[in-house]
């Protein structure tokens, strides 16, 4: 069947004959001959479908030849039934018509040449939709669902919901939709919010974490996905009314196993819209889901210090809102992503050629738009790279969850699921409307450039490759030490500012010292004293010291003498009565010291004469040492006032120039001292691959901060045990740089690369397969 050379949908016919009464018209239709009737109002209605007005110049048409008042609905209802009729035919810019239905309009439609191919069946039709829409089924509303007793008819909202006070929600999402510039800032916001949350992928997983109990969680993600279902279809709804300025049907419907949904009716005027405005109205689901991940990841960066609940919802809304994109996106399943795709290339088929084309199947029916061998591969490409992604995301997250909670049994649950997955989109279309039937293989032998393919693909595949583990790293100094306070003291200066290089030992402050310098000082004094008191004892006593200790003796010998005789004469006088009793014991008491005095002065005659003991001096040696000691800490602690470099390096310190005057205790930092001369990668190396890493290995690492430059080195330590990290466990391997530009800084990060064994190159990129049934699959057996 031709492409059709008008722009709207045309009314055709056979032939045309009235009735004897007038009272309607019969007609053939232009295929199957079997006629049709009119009334003629009806058939002046369908001439109106001329091929050059769209649908609302048919309307006014209408109104003002006919006198007749028809809505959008209406006048959709009344070409799906010329089109079932045969009496339609498509236009450039309108939908198609229904194909032929039974193999006999097939044959006289000129789609089924020859024998019919084994496996199809009687009523198999060629892929197609109704009139008004260019999608196939799965998405809701009449534009990309199927009409028509025979194909199902699409269910309406059960409960409907005025949309009218809503569409300002809808239009505020919508807003990338209606412009190029809009669309591409969109595009930048939806990369920067990607960024920003593999940027900030702790922190989101720590809000995140906060749900994973059972009610939060579940509550969550009901909540979540509604949220975005409501959004989504008042997206869609917002659309049609500012398209078409219809206001469309809106409510709940019971979607798969009666779960309940909301939906907007896309029937009537956003089928008969022309293909620009279809492709607005298919997109804007999927434009309104990005625009939600946007804003909950823009809103995250808002509040994520918040304490509240509030970060972690915002983090789940944006995990939903990207899932519901990348599941509705789907280029193969007939959603929103392959429905914007066959409005684009205005084709019905568009899978059903790409598979007949991709299997080299004569197709058993003739496309209503035969597409291009370029749009098919394209297309294939898609596809490819979807399902490829589809696989890697259900391998790295649920099988990898299941595999861990259930073990063997989780690998199973994950099989099955896949299994039903691919089983009822086979089924679906296998069904009697979609199915293409089993064909006739058309496969042509090798020529010349198939072999040529062949052979590139087998020597890319063997090609000698050489296998980098890989894995995050931090830059770390070749050596780094703490510059401490090692006694108590506030500061008194700074010698140093941030940044400068230092010497080892080289003072950089000085602390408040003037207790430490008197302590000090007296000590001093005590040792002077002591070593003068050890120097007499070991010289003895002098001739005149001797001399005068006999002097003394001799004193109190005269002393003892006169008091002796003066007691005597007061005893006599006592005896008498001529003294009092007083007197004469005052008498006796004078003797007695003066005796007294004579003894100590003869013993300290006797010690100047006699030599100094060896434990006398024991004692002041003693003295000394104690002094001593404490000496030394006190000149210790004027000099831990001052504070020294540990190492030679650059200083590194925040409040280094704000230090003067504050107090610092015994053991506070006051700065930081890294010797950054040569520089180490410490590379965190994922346990899986670190056997393929050995010291001596080359390496290149590429820090995030310039990813234009490389900065190769050398493996020089591989870590002895393996440690847990967020994203399992990680081998610390060691790495020293060749080379620095002065650019490379302590504790940046990046990504480096070690060169490990060479190998070919299918062999590289499917270790992580034979890793897979070398250790996950044997662990499965008994």
């Amino acid at each position: 069947m031709e492409s059709p050379r008008h722009l709207y949908r045309k009314f055709v016919f056979g032939s045309a004959a009235k009735s004897a009464d007038g009272l309607y018209y019969a007609l053939t239709g232009a295929r199957h001959g079997r006629p049709i009737r009119l009334d003629p109002a009806e058939f002046e209605l369908a001439r109106l479908i001329d091929g050059s007005r769209d649908a609302a110049a048919v309307r006014t048409a209408a109104r003002e030849l006919l006198g007749a008042e028809l809505t959008a609905a209406e006048l959709e209802h009344f070409c799906n039934e010329l089109a079932t009729s045969d009496l339609l035919a498509a236009g450039s810019q309108e939908p198609l018509p229904v194909p032929a239905q039974t193999d006999a309009e097939a044959t006289l439609a000129g789609w089924n040449r020859g024998p019919r191919p084994a496996g199809v069946a009687p009523e198999t039709a060629a892929p197609s939709t109704v009139p008004g829409s260019l999608g196939g089924p799965g998405l809701p509303g009449s534009l990309t669902g199927l009409w028509g007793a025979f194909r199902g008819v699409v269910a309406a909202p059960k409960v409907l919901i005025p949309a009218r006070p809503l569409l300002p929600i809808g239009w505020l999402l919508n807003l990338p939709l209606f412009g190029r510039l809009p669309l591409l800032g969109l595009l930048a916001l939806v990369i920067g919010a990607v960024v920003a949350m593999w940027t900030h992928r702790v922190e989101m997983g720590v809000d995140f974490v906060r749900l994973i109990e059972p009610l939060p969680l579940l509550l969550t993600l009901i909540g979540g996905i509604y949220l975005v279902n409501f959004l989504s279809e008042m997206a869609r709804a917002s659309a049609i009314h500012t398209l078409t300025r219809q206001t469309p049907k809106f409510g709940v419907v019971l979607g798969t196993v009666l779960i309940p949904r909301f939906h907007c009716d896309t029937g009537g005027a956003a089928e008969s819209a022309p293909r620009d405005q279809r492709l607005r109205i298919v997109g804007s689901g999927l434009i309104a889901q990005l625009m939600i991940f946007v804003i909950a990841v823009a809103l995250w960066l808002v509040f994520h210090h918040s304490h509240s609940i509030l970060p972690s919802l915002l983090v789940a809304l944006a995990l939903l809102a990207s899932a519901f994109f990348l599941l509705q996106v789907n280029p193969l399943v007939k959603r929103d992503g392959y429905n914007w795709l066959v409005q684009w290339y205005q084709a019905a088929d568009l899978r059903e050629q790409a598979m007949y084309a991709i299997f080299g199947y004569d197709r058993p029916w003739n496309e209503m738009k035969k597409l291009s061998p370029g749009v098919l591969r394209w297309y294939g490409f898609l596809v490819l790279a979807y399902t490829i992604w589809l696989m890697v995301w259900v391998v790295i997250f649920p099988a990898r969850w299941l595999s861990g909670a259930f073990g063997a049994v989780g690998i199973v649950i994950t099989a099955l699921l896949l299994a039903w997955s691919v089983f009822t989109s086979t089924r679906r279309a296998q069904a009697s409307r979609g199915s293409i039937g089993a064909g006739k293989v058309n496969l042509a032998p090798p020529k010349r450039w198939d072999w040529a393919i062949i052979t590139i693909l087998v020597t890319v595949a063997l090609f000698p490759y050489t296998y980098e583990p890989s894995g995050e790293f931090i830059v770390l100094p070749t050596a780094r030490a703490d510059i401490r306070a090692l006694t108590d003291g506030d500061v008194r200066e700074v010698f140093v500012k941030e940044g400068e290089l230092v010497k080892a030992g080289q003072v950089i402050a000085k602390l408040n010292d003037d207790a430490e310098r008197y302590a000090v000082a007296s000590s001093e004094a005590n040792l002077t004293r002591l070593r003068a008191n050890v120097a007499i004892a070991k010289s003895g006593a002098k001739g005149e010291e001797i001399d005068q200790a006999r002097q003394l003796v001799a004193t109190a010998e005269k002393r003892l003498e006169f008091s002796r005789a003066e007691a005597n004469r007061l005893k006599q006088a006592f005896t008498r009565k001529a003294v009092s009793d007083q007197e004469y014991q005052r008498a006796l008491s004078v003797a007695e010291l003066d005796q007294q005095r004579l003894l100590e002065a003869r013993k300290q005659l006797a010690l100047v004469i006699s030599p100094v003991r060896n434990e006398q001096l024991q004692a002041l040696e003693a003295e000394i040492a104690s002094e001593q000691a404490k000496l030394d800490l006190a000149q210790k602690a004027v000099e831990y006032a001052q504070v020294k470099a540990p190492i030679a390096g650059r200083i590194l310190s925040g409040t280094l120039r704000f230090a003067l005057g504050d107090f610092l205790a015994r053991g506070a930092q006051l700065a930081t001292v890294e010797d950054s001369s040569k520089l180490l990668v410490e590379i965190r190396v994922p346990e899986a691959d670190v056997g393929k890493v050995e010291i001596g290995h080359k390496a290149m690492a590429k820090a995030w901060s310039f990813p234009d430059r490389g900065y190769p080195g050398v493996v020089r330590e591989i870590a002895p045990s393996a440690e847990v990290s967020q994203y399992g466990r990680v081998v610390r391997v060691v790495m020293s740089i060749d080379e620095t530009d002065g650019k490379l800084l302590p504790q940046m990060t990046g990504y480096a690369k070690v060169e490990a064994e060479r190998m070919p190159l299918i062999v590289a990129f499917t270790r992580p397969i034979v890793r897979f049934f070398l250790v996950e699959l044997w662990s499965w057996l008994p």
